[in-house]
């Protein structure tokens, strides 16, 4: 599972079907933010420090992933200028990640008006388990975080506005971790595009 995907499991109401972010950005912002940590996490988004840039034109398998790579091209590009070609490019973000998850029978997809299918669809939780592993995940990361997926899933969870809700134990553990995105320390690859691309989310 992308973790754009759990992002939106995170930010699901799950009765209501609807997902709204508890942050400044809109949606489809965070969710392209998302999806180039998930192209990053995938090893193809590498930084010269200043700019982002793609390592290999060869698609990934998830389509999301794979039209985002062809919104980015092959040039190096301010993570800035990467952030509105993705929005741009990939429209209606948070309706094709809902069909998604709806397509693998871990949301449900209810007409919002019966009669008139026009007017949109709700996506009420199906998979208990996959919320939960999601939040699961995201406790974890804040009490040790380990990997550039973790730190990855930090720096979006605190975008839109989830580490006010892990428990207060939780809070010290996920803001030391961005505090090393935050620093000028020596990162690793992955690390490093995530550091440019915290940046970018704390300047909108």
């Amino acid at each position: 599972m992308l973790l754009t995907e759990r992002l939106v499991l995170l930010l699901l109401d799950p009765r209501h079907g609807s997902v709204r972010t508890q942050g400044i950005l809109t949606a489809q912002t965070l969710f392209a933010a998302a999806l180039l940590a998930d192209l990053t996490l995938a090893g193809r988004l590498q930084t010269d420090g200043t700019h982002w840039y793609q390592d290999s034109a060869l698609p990934l398998a998830h389509p999301l992933l794979a039209d985002l790579q062809h919104a980015l091209g092959m040039n190096a590009l301010p993570p800035q200028h990467a952030l509105r070609l993705a929005r741009r490019k990939l429209p209606q973000l948070r309706v094709r990640l809902l069909d998604g998850l709806a397509r693998r029978d871990l949301l449900h997809r209810v007409p919002r008006i019966k009669w008139l299918p026009r007017a949109g669809h709700r996506y009420p939780l199906r998979s208990q388990q996959a919320r939960d592993e999601s939040a699961a995940d995201l406790l974890r990361a804040a009490s040790a975080s380990q990997s550039p997926a973790d730190y990855a899933l930090l720096l979006l969870a605190d975008t839109a506005g989830l580490l006010k809700s892990l428990p207060p134990a939780a809070h010290g553990g996920a803001y030391a971790a961005l505090g090393v995105l935050d620093s000028n320390a020596d990162l690793p690859p992955q690390m490093r595009v995530l550091a440019l691309l915290r940046r970018v989310l704390l300047d909108q």
